[in-house]
Order: C-alpha cells, then sequence, then structure tokens
C-alpha cells in the first residue's frame, strides 16, 4: 500500500530557520572601575601620568640655620596607546540572500570582542600586584579580601603611599563561589557556615547570588579572567576609579566603518580602537591567585 509522508514529499516541506541568537558575552566590568584616562589628538604618542615624591622633616635646633634643603622629585608612569581591531568581510550575495540582517549581526559581533579583547587585556594586568594573597589552588577566603584592605591601607611611602579609596575586588565566577558559600547553607538543612555574619548579607547572597559590599568595597566577577592549566585564576584588590591603581589609557574610541570592495562585490566592515592598560602603581594593586576550578 502506497503511503505519502515526509520522506516522500520532501521539496514541499520548507526548512524553518529561526531568528539567529548571538553568542551570550561577559558583561563589560573591569574598565568600569580602571582609571579612564583619554589622551587628546596631537598630544603625542603617550599618556605620562607623574606623580611627586615626598620630603623628610627633622627636628630642629634653636638658633641654627636649616643648611640641607631638599630637592623635589617627580616621576612619570608612561602609557603608549596601539591599535586594536577586527573585520568581517560580507560578499553582496550573502547580503542579499541571508534571512538576517547580516550587516547589523556583524556590527554587534564586532562591537562584542573589542570590549572582550579590552577586558581581557586589563584582566591580564592581575597578576602584577606587588603583593600576592592566596596561592596555587587555594580557596579565596574572606580573609584575603580583608588582608588586601589592608595592604592597600598600609603601602610605604616609598612605594607610592597608601592605595586611594574607593577600594574594589574582582574575581572569576568560579572563585566567587567560595565566598557565596560562606555566606549561605550549601548542603540541605544545613547551617550558614558563617554565623557571625548579619543575616541581610547572607540573605542578600540567597536572594540574588551576589556578594555585593564586603569590607565596605564592590565585589564584581569577570569571566574575561583567564584560568590557567592548574584551573587557577588571578583576581584582584585594587584602587578603583580616577587616581587608582589599574589604568586604560584610550587614544580613539573603537568605531566601525563600513568599507566597499567593488571588484571582489563585498563590504568590509573595520572595528579599529586604540589604548593602552596598565598599573599607575603595582602596588596599588593585591593579586588573588586562587582556585578556580569549574563547579561540579
Amino acid at each position: 500500500m502506497a503511503i505519502t509522508d515526509t520522506t516522500v514529499l520532501t521539496d514541499t516541506i520548507p526548512v524553518v530557520i529561526e531568528e539567529a541568537r548571538f553568542t551570550e558575552q561577559f558583561k563589560e566590568v573591569i574598565s568600569n572601575i580602571a582609571w579612564r584616562v583619554t589622551k587628546g589628538v596631537r598630544r603625542g604618542s603617550t599618556v605620562n601620568l607623574p606623580y611627586w615624591g615626598t620630603v623628610t622633616a627633622n627636628t630642629l635646633v634653636e638658633g641654627i640655620d636649616m643648611v640641607t634643603p631638599q630637592a623635589m622629585q617627580d616621576t612619570s608612569v608612561e602609557f603608549t596607546p596601539v591599535e586594536v581591531g577586527a573585520q568581517i568581510l560580507l560578499t553582496d550575495n550573502l547580503v542579499e540572500d541571508d534571512q538576517e540582517d547580516v550587516i547589523r549581526a556583524a556590527g554587534r559581533i564586532l562591537g562584542d570582542a573589542m570590549v572582550a579583547k579590552k577586558e581581557q587585556d586589563l584582566a591580564g594586568q592581575f597578576g602584577d600586584g606587588t603583593n600576592t594573597m592566596g596561592g596555587t589552588n587555594v580557596t579565596l577566603t574572606l580573609g584575603h579580601l580583608a588582608a588586601a584592605w589592608a595592604d592597600l591601607s598600609g603601602v610605604p611611602l616609598a612605594n607610592g603611599g597608601p592605595a586611594p579609596k574607593p577600594y574594589a575586588a574582582v574575581h572569576h565566577p568560579f572563585t566567587l563561589l567560595d565566598i557565596v558559600d560562606v555566606f549561605t547553607p550549601t548542603v540541605a538543612g544545613g547551617t550558614t557556615p558563617l554565623p557571625a555574619v548579619g543575616m541581610g548579607i547572607a540573605e542578600e547572597v540567597l536572594r540574588n547570588y551576589t556578594v555585593g559590599r564586603v569590607f565596605g568595597m564592590p565585589v564584581f566577577e569577570s569571566g574575561n579572567i583567564p584560568i590557567d592549566a592548574s584551573d587557577d585564576a588571578n583576581g584582584v584588590v585594587l584602587a578603583a576609579g580616577r587616581g587608582g591603581g589599574l589604568v586604560l589609557a584610550t587614544a580613539r574610541e573603537w568605531d566601525i566603518k563600513p568599507q566597499r570592495d567593488e571588484s571582489l562585490r563585498a563590504t568590509e566592515l573595520n572595528v579599529v580602537g586604540r589604548y593602552d592598560v596598565g598599573e599607575y602603581l603595582a602596588s596599588w594593586l593585591v593579586t588573588l591567585t586562587n582556585d578556580a576550578l569549574a563547579p561540579a
């Protein structure tokens, strides 16, 4: 008996393609707590952030002239912005035939790539702090955060003096889970592992899965922090914002510009920006090297 089914009428059954989704990206976090400096046009190729040194006051003796004047000193921290970019080439046939607005999609993808690159470059500085808390396969603790705060507050004058507030902490989500576990029950029927903590903090963590603030500083997570072969990651506690320890020096904000290639019958989408990242003072960053093994 002849049966007409979907294996027979293959040419008249449409293929349904849903709207394409974008790959989810990690949020822009680190650049928002960096010291953002903009280099003006025709102002040279570098950004220089100088700071003054100190002098020492001495006990004086009545009737004796001061004969040992001290010289002022200045030191400049230099940043040299470089170009960063990406390109997508779209043929005319593709633009005409694809059901999606591929030019719009390409623009968003290029923008996401620039944000990720900048965040990853900034995260790459986290291992450069003068002091380090934790170590290989060491679980992040509240003690590390408290010690980092104290370390920043007590930087000797010879190393730049106490880091200016506010302070902020940033680490990988896998690492911050260990701090979440401090505030919340992780075993059915269990109790809060840190009963001395005010319930407001524990309730906030339970409700929104965010540590929020500890020791007066915000705690941020960033998946753009790399994890090494030993499943460790470098986070940081730092002096945040203008005048802080981590610098993002921008000479040109990234911008997407199309360019036609008539002989190729295609459109180039080029995104280019120009910036540099680095430490203003390494002593104003405390590296947090901790275990970042994926939760299981």
